[in-house]
């Protein structure tokens, strides 16, 4: 015989309780003398030996009674037909190890509390596959539980349900038990209704004991300029009381920033921090909160910005581009069109032909080729007569329509305020804006792409994939547009459009896509590294240019350096997504056919594991209740 629940024994210690009591009870008959004792002595003998039988009977049936009441909540029964109940009995059980799972239950985190309950279970002789959000487990064993860590991997239902269905065999004559242990999130997408009739689902929730929670939401930056960038966080009470938490900024270990918030319950806030350094490649933010753990950090890494490479090819000398791409944040060339640098040519990132008549063959070619690699064209018309090398070039970059040259005055009186060229230059849509104007313009075919125009609605400014061309020339006989404030929002714009710069942070759990600007020879890789840990990435390398895939690893939140010939490059910084910190979970009684589970023995001992027959609690509850009956007989009928 075994016992689900063999610690019950234990309440056997209790029965010498009613043994005492007994004892005491049984107390000494006084004797007493008369004249004539012939009869009385023969009652008295008789009295005093019923009455010793009476307690005595009583004695046991309670002990008896007590004895089975513990064995009844104890549950013995015999392992009867194991062997077959395990060959026709598949199980698998979903774990849920996504960082939610760090709150806090009536017995300690609910991730390591499942473990141990699943450690506690007898399963050794059942052949079970475990699921989690990052590693599958055939035939568990207990060493593989004390493996499981946290995940920022976070499956759904659907996802989980396929991967189970999937575990199971094809055979239908076997029985196919599904456990879910996990806090059930709404975002887990719980079905109301199991449509899979082969599959017995079972629910074990873990409930977080409190749902007090604040969390670091997001961080960005709301201002990138080098010299006033700000860094901006929202902060989220999640409880139903007010909270309040300092807020600290770390570069490493170095507290760059410190301040404290007070949350009204269910709210959350805005902070900003100015930031002075030019890089920070292993920031974090940091609050105090006993609630989830995870969410009390958030990790960013602002790299150092590489100053955009600008080359410009002028028919004349022109100085207003040098002054808008300045040193600090470009790295700006200028050569005329007989005298160009062709290495500094094709490393430029942006490229600029200003007022070129005509190209000749090496340049045409060259230009042809770097269109082909994702470089970024500004082109201002020259008022001469065009080239064929030129017109041919332009045609290459899909603009036609500089052959209908317009010699009128025009004033450039359209402004697309929503293109991301003017995106937060403008407080508010401009209607008294002192227009500029031009003498001649080229009557170009711009489709939808127009970011300037005319005053007959002809182009003056249009984007055409990565090329952004001007409709007319831009020197001081054609034009005034040069002295006009829009030139340095509109070129400093152009410049950075194509410019990809890493995120301050991307979330685990998902396929992130990161392009690192480091040139590297064919045979060599980066890798990316923490304290913790070191792995190379998927990765592939084209025009100075490297592009990090990362899916499953890393599984940590943590800022990591890309490292290249063991010299860090650049860094960056990986969370935990803050789906995860809502605290918003499922309603289980509105599901149907799911069958829930309030402790894990429940699922062990359901049917399939023990054949009914052979558990014996209903047994020992009946004697229970059998010894009751008979010591209320005794004590009403035995004298």
């Amino acid at each position: 015989m075994q016992f689900y629940h063999p610690e019950v024994l234990y309440a056997l210690v209790l029965l010498i309780i009613p043994i005492i009591v007994h004892l005491f009870q049984l107390r000494k008959f006084k004797t007493e003398y008369f004249t004539n004792v012939k009869f009385l002595k023969k009652l008295s003998l008789q009295t005093r030996k019923s009455s010793r039988i009476k307690k005595w009977l009583i004695l046991a049936t309670r002990l008896l009674a007590l004895t089975a009441i513990i064995f009844a909540f104890s549950q013995p029964y015999f392992p009867s037909s194991s062997t077959q109940n395990s060959k026709n009995l598949e199980t698998v059980i979903f774990l849920d190890n996504s960082f939610s799972m760090q709150a806090l239950g009536k017995k300690g985190k609910l991730l390591e509390r499942s473990v141990q309950e699943l450690l506690e279970s007898d399963f050794s002789e059942k052949n079970i596959t475990l699921i989690t959000n990052s590693e599958d487990y055939k035939n568990l064993t207990k060493e593989n539980l004390q493996d499981i860590k946290y995940s920022g991997n976070q499956l759904d239902f659907k996802t989980v349900i396929l991967k189970a269905t999937n575990s199971f065999s094809k055979d239908t004559s076997t029985s196919k038990k599904f456990l879910i242990i996990s806090d059930l999130q709404q975002n887990f997408e719980l079905p109301i209704d199991k449509k899979n009739s082969e599959i017995e689902i079972y629910t074990y929730q873990q409930a977080p004991e409190r749902k007090e929670n604040i969390k670091i939401d997001t961080a960005f930056l709301s201002s990138e300029a080098m010299e006033s960038r700000i860094l901006e966080l929202t902060i989220s009470n999640t409880g139903n009381s007010s909270q309040s938490t300092p807020v600290s900024l770390y570069n490493n270990d170095k507290l760059i920033g410190k301040t404290s918030v007070s949350l009204e319950p269910n709210s959350s806030i805005n902070l900003t921090f100015p930031i002075n350094d030019h890089e920070i490649p292993h920031g974090k933010v940091q609050i105090e909160d006993n609630g989830l753990l995870f969410d009390n950090t958030l990790y960013f890494s602002l790299n150092k910005i590489q100053p955009i490479k600008v080359c410009s090819i002028n028919q004349e000398k022109s100085d207003f581009l040098q002054r808008i791409y300045t040193a600090s944040e470009f790295d700006y060339t200028s050569f005329l069109a007989t005298s160009i640098n062709y290495n500094a040519l094709n490393d430029a990132d942006v490229i600029i032909l200003n007022e070129i008549p005509d190209l000749n063959e090496i340049l045409a070619s060259t230009l042809s080729k770097l269109a082909s690699k994702n470089k970024v064209f500004i082109i201002i018309p020259s008022a001469e007569n065009l080239g064929s090398n030129f017109i041919d070039f332009l045609n290459t970059l899909g603009v036609s329509g500089f052959d209908k040259r317009q010699e009128e005055e025009k004033f450039i009186t359209g402004i697309k305020f929503q293109h991301p060229l003017y995106k937060g230059v403008f407080d508010k849509q401009v209607k008294n804006f002192e227009y500029p104007k031009v003498q001649i313009n080229y009557n170009l075919n711009s489709g939808s792409n127009t970011i300037l125009s005319l005053q007959d609605n002809q182009p003056f400014l249009f984007q055409k994939d990565n090329s952004f061309i001007f409709s007319a020339p831009l020197n001081s006989k054609n034009s005034n547009f040069i002295q006009s404030p829009l030139v340095v929002p509109t070129f400093y714009k152009m410049a950075i459009s194509n410019i990809n710069t890493p995120p301050l942070y991307t979330y685990l759990g998902k396929e992130n896509k990161i392009t690192v600007p480091i040139a590297v020879n064919n045979d060599e890789i980066v890798k990316l590294s923490s304290e913790k840990l070191s792995f190379i990435p998927q990765q592939k390398s084209f025009d100075g240019k490297i592009e990090i895939t990362t899916n499953e690893l890393p599984r940590n939140p943590d800022n990591y350096s890309v490292e290249l010939r063991d010299t860090t490059q650049m860094a960056i910084s990986y969370n935990v997504t803050r789906e995860e910190s809502k605290m918003i979970y499922a309603d289980l009684e509105g599901t149907k056919n799911l069958q829930q589970i309030e402790d894990l023995n429940e699922f062990f001992i359901s049917e399939g594991y023990v054949d009914e027959k052979n558990t014996f609690w209903k047994w020992f509850v009946t004697f229970a209740l059998l010894f009751l009956i008979i010591e209320t007989l005794l004590l009403k009928y035995f004298k």
